[in-house]
């Protein structure tokens, strides 16, 4: 029996699946190819950054909104993290990784890939390292981020 797909959730994903207004556009395609992945028994796993990154849109939104949508974000979180949701959380990086990665980050930035993405694609090559033999992607609609996988 082949082995399921793991998927670095990206924020654009997550974003979509929250259904975050002015950041959901892509809404339908991103639930039909979730529950297909679901169905598939693959797994999901969500990187710190992304929660850092999820946050800003939902800060932004106006009136009791903003409130109902930080609620569901915390949910979704709270539900990762107790192992009661399709995503597995990720760990924030240590001081050792995060100061390697913080060396590397002038050469990513000048190649136009900012620290958020960089940090994605770093615990995607963790994952890869951790699970040999699988497939290991990122799920992104952000083109910087498509294409990885192993």
């Amino acid at each position: 029996m082949a082995k399921p797909n793991i998927w670095i959730i990206d924020t654009t994903i997550f974003l979509n699946i929250l259904d975050i207004p002015g950041s959901n556009s892509d809404r339908a395609t991103v639930l039909s190819e979730f529950e297909e992945r679901i169905n598939a028994k693959d797994l999901f796993f969500l990187p710190f950054i992304v929660l850092v990154e999820t946050g800003n849109p939902i800060a932004k939104l106006s009136g009791n909104l903003k409130y109902e949508k930080a609620k569901d974000f915390v949910d979704q979180v709270k539900s990762a993290l107790n192992g009661v949701s399709p995503f597995t959380a990720l760990k924030f990086p240590d001081k050792e990784e995060l100061l390697q990665w913080i060396d590397n980050f002038p050469t990513k930035s000048s190649q136009g890939i900012g620290f958020g993405d960089y940090s994605i694609i770093q615990d995607w090559q963790e994952q890869c390292k951790l699970f040999p033999g699988w497939s290991v992607r990122i799920w992104s609609l952000d083109a910087g981020l498509q294409g990885y996988y192993s």
